[in-house]
């Protein structure tokens, strides 16, 4: 039996970022990736995180990586060598916030790390997986 696909969540709230995934999952079949602002993703951070925060989220099996980990694993994923992936990760915590603030309108949530899926919302995950949800705001 494989493995569950990795969901990228996303901010898809401006083309360049929706265009930027589409790069980013080019011939990756195995990546769905879903904005932010989707009522599924919405209702995932609520149960995962107990509120709503906006953080650039990629789920493996049932790891949740957030912030900086995720930019890394999300980098890894596509190949991307890895000293350039460990060179954006220590970036991320310093230019997140201000570039958040002036491209995305808010500053990212600090949350950083990997942590366990959630049982709560686990089922989000599975529905995300087994519909197709992708890029749908």
């Amino acid at each position: 039996m494989s493995s569950p696909q990795p969901v990228l969540v996303y901010d898809g709230r401006k083309a360049a970022f929706r265009r930027a995934v589409d790069v980013l999952t080019y011939g990756m079949d195995d990546l769905i990736a879903i904005p932010w602002e989707s009522e599924p993703i919405q209702a995932f951070l609520e149960a995962q995180f107990g509120g709503r925060p906006f953080v650039f989220v990629l789920i493996e099996g049932d790891a949740v990586h957030a912030g900086e980990t995720a930019v890394r694993r999300a980098m890894d994923a596509r190949g991307i060598a890895s000293p350039l992936a460990r060179g954006v990760e220590s970036l991320y915590p310093k230019i997140a916030d201000p570039f958040g603030r002036v491209v995305h309108g808010e500053a990212p949530a600090d949350i950083h790390g990997t942590f366990r899926l959630e049982p709560d919302a686990q089922p989000y995950i599975d529905d995300i997986r087994a519909g197709d949800n992708r890029r749908q705001p």
